[in-house]
């Protein structure tokens, strides 16, 4: 028996549940005594668009679970507005040197997000982090791909994904490390001249 499942797109759901958490933070300001850094507000917000984003670019998009007797299983996508995280699925996805830059791409605002929210002063621990949440992300990838619940695959060019992805991410972390030294520098020459 064949069977063709549709994909959903997780973007649409996400971005309204985020826009919700938007209107209630912001509503929740009038009531609290200690009010929130806008900067850090835009920051957190966009992180968690992006979480929302990487999810579905990674996986491809959700379906319900499949009927196990299905000797071959067809999936289509939903043609809706959000069809730009379809088309980037497809091309990380793929066997080829683009797929590995796309990859790499992909993680580096992980990089610069991880810094930015939370502030960690060793790099130790952010590359940890980045290296776990990319193995995180790709066995969660591969447990609801062997449940059903989004297109499992995995092979020796999901090894060089996770790879890259890792890279990437370390690439983020060190972007905002050189900015922030950038920065920090220039400050001080700066204050050198105007005290000159």
């Amino acid at each position: 028996m064949h069977s063709t499942y549709v994909l959903y797109n997780i973007v649409p759901f996400g971005f309204l549940i985020l826009l919700v958490y938007i209107f209630i933070d912001v509503f929740l300001d009038y009531f609290r005594k200690e009010i929130k850094s806008n900067k850090k507000r835009i920051i957190l917000y966009s992180f968690i668009f992006y979480l929302i984003s990487l999810i579905q670019i990674k996986t491809g998009g959700f379906t319900l679970p499949q009927n196990p007797a299905d000797n071959g299983r067809g999936f289509i996508s939903t043609n809706d507005w959000f069809g730009i995280f379809d088309t980037m699925h497809f091309h990380i996805s793929i066997f080829s040197y683009s797929a590995l830059f796309y990859n790499f791409i992909l993680f580096v605002p992980f990089g610069i997000f991880l810094l930015l929210l939370f502030n960690l002063k060793s790099n130790k621990k952010a590359i940890s982090i980045v290296v776990l949440s990319c193995l995180v992300i790709h066995f969660a990838h591969l447990l609801l791909g062997r449940s059903g619940f989004t297109k499992g695959h995995f092979g020796n060019m999901d090894i060089f994904c996770s790879l890259f992805n890792v890279l990437g991410g370390v690439l983020g972390i060190f972007l905002v490390k050189y900015a922030v030294n950038y920065i920090h520098s220039y400050k001080l020459n700066t204050q050198t001249k105007i005290v000159d």
